[in-house]
């Protein structure tokens, strides 16, 4: 899988929510895309939707833990 769907995400993400990339983020994203790409899912922007969602849940869970 190329890093251009993770990179795009944090970028997109961190723009519209106005965020900072928190420690692990990251790792934690391009975990979750490479498992979307090995079930089948090729497409570069699908991928990078998939991965704004999962930012959105992601840090909705970190906030909620302070």
């Amino acid at each position: 899988m190329n890093i251009l769907p993770v990179d795009r995400a944090l970028n997109i993400y961190g723009a519209l929510a106005d965020r900072s990339e928190l420690e692990g983020v990251r790792e934690r994203l391009s975990k979750h895309l490479m498992k979307r790409y090995i079930e089948g899912e090729r497409d570069e922007h699908r991928l990078t939707v998939e991965g704004l969602s999962y930012l959105r849940t992601l840090y909705r869970e970190l906030d909620s833990r302070k």
